[in-house]
This record gives structure tokens, sequence and C-alpha cells, in this order.
């Protein structure tokens, strides 16, 4: 006799094609405690969002599987909760479309309705996500700096100039964590630094992203909490933020805020 014990307490999630359990949450409500206004962003932006485990059925009721990338604008009034997303993708796994493009406007429809701004969608096959690998982040890594704390609240006061030396710099740092607001889980990412300015203390940085290691916000917002840090206690001439987050739920979110149109080249690092 077949135990069914295991399949009758499961969650149940549902597997067809559901818009509806996408959550929409505000920008507008963190930027506030950071200073800022939807109408005068202090930066440029793009949060990228790949999902490695999207599948939907064809029209034969065979399985398609897709690396499907969703491109974000900074400037967009919502942002979507990550567990909403990944169960809103996972809606699309018994669900049939005629043709790829069927599945790529859907997609497109329905996030661009909920972040209230144009999102681009492309779908990469297995092949071409294995033939892109894994890429390095440029600049200097922090990690090897020997420095003792223990502060891991959000603490921007580790932030400090070193010198009036002018220097043009990236530096980047695996260590960083901090929590999921909405599930306390831990957020672990890779971020980058790039600026041009005085020289910032490279220890006392150090100190300033560890310091996130129980702060809770969203992926989007730790982005621009550490853009407007840096811009207002370094004051550089140009500065630019990136995050890459490890996957979670088989989704990694990675978040650029810049002065500059130009964002970094888009890599894949050792944990996405």
């Amino acid at each position: 006799m077949v135990d069914n014990t295991a399949t009758k307490s499961r969650p149940e999630y549902v597997t067809t094609y559901t818009p509806s359990l996408l959550e929409s949450l505000p920008r507008g409500v963190q930027r506030k405690t950071l200073g800022i206004t939807e109408d005068n962003l202090p930066f440029k932006g793009l949060d990228i969002w790949n999902a490695y485990e999207f599948t939907w059925l064809n029209s034969k009721g065979k399985p398609e599987v897709a690396m499907a990338q969703f491109q974000i604008p900074g400037k967009s009034p919502n942002l979507i909760e990550s567990k909403s997303l990944k169960l809103y993708l996972g809606s699309y796994s018994n669900t049939p479309f005629k043709h790829r493009n069927e599945v790529i406007t859907t997609l497109e429809s329905d996030l661009t309705l909920a972040v209230r701004a144009p999102v681009s969608v492309s779908l990469m096959a297995p092949d071409h996500v294995q033939h892109e690998g894994l890429g390095l982040l440029v600049g200097n890594s922090l990690d090897a700096i020997d420095t003792e704390i223990s502060d891991y609240y959000w603490n921007p006061d580790f932030l400090e100039i070193e010198s009036s030396t002018i220097v043009r710099e990236s530096v980047y740092t695996h260590l960083f964590k901090s929590l999921c607001p909405m599930t306390g889980q831990p957020d672990v990412a890779s971020i980058l630094i790039q600026y041009n300015g005085n020289s910032i203390s490279h220890e006392g940085l150090l100190k300033y992203l560890i310091s996130y290691r129980e702060h809770a916000e969203f992926a989007e917002q730790v982005t621009e909490r550490i853009f407007v840090d840096i811009s207002n206690r370094c004051m550089p001439e140009r500065l630019g933020v990136s995050a890459r987050f490890a996957r979670r739920g088989g989704i990694d979110i990675n978040s650029h805020r810049t002065h500059e149109e130009a964002l970094p080249a888009e890599v894949r690092v050792w944990r996405q």
C-alpha cells in the first residue's frame, strides 16, 4: 500500500498560471527614510532578477525550461516581493503555451503591471547559461583586511575619508549578509563599490558593509541605502553600487545604483 501521508500534509502550491500571486511593495516608503523622493532620485539604476528554476509546458504538454531574466527599472514605483515572484513563476509549471514568445509577453505584461514601469524579460536556454559561466568582480577585494568588529547592526559611522587624495577605484566584498524583512532568512551577497573622489578608508568601508549582518531590508533597498550613505558621508564625485545576492528559492537579485547611465558588466558570481 502506498503511504500518501507526506503528500496529504505538504503545502499546496499553485501550478497553473495565476498572476494574482504577485505582491507589489512601494519603494517610496523606504526611500523617505533615506531622505529621497521619487521625483528627485540621486541615482539611476536597474534591478536584474535571474530565475533558474523556471518551467512551463509547450502546446504538446512537454516541459520547457529556461533561466528567466527580468530587468526592472530602479525608478519604478514598486518592487516585487521575492517569495511572491517564486510562487507566481511556479504557477507556470503546468500551464501550456503555444510559443515561447507568448510566455515572454505574459511575463512582461504581469511584471510591468506589478511594478508600474516597463519590465524587460528574456528566456535563456540552459546551454547559453552554461556557456556564459561564472565571472569575477573587477577591482580589489576588501576581504583580506585584518579588522576587529562586533557591530552587526547597520552603522554608517564606520564610513570615513582616509585622505584628500583623489582616486578612482573599484573595491568589493563577498562577506556581506543582511536579513529578509519578510522571513528573517539570511540574504548573502557580493557588493561592488566603484567611485571617483577622496580616498575612502577600506577598513571603515568593510566594517560598514559587515554591519548589515543583522539588518533587515530588501535587496534593492539595501543597495540604495549603501549608495546614499556613501554619498552623504564621503561625497564622491561619481559612485556606483552593485549588489549581487545569492540565489534563494532559485532566484538571484542583482541591484545596481549609479550616478551614470552605464552599468558595470553583468557577471554571475560564484554563489549564483
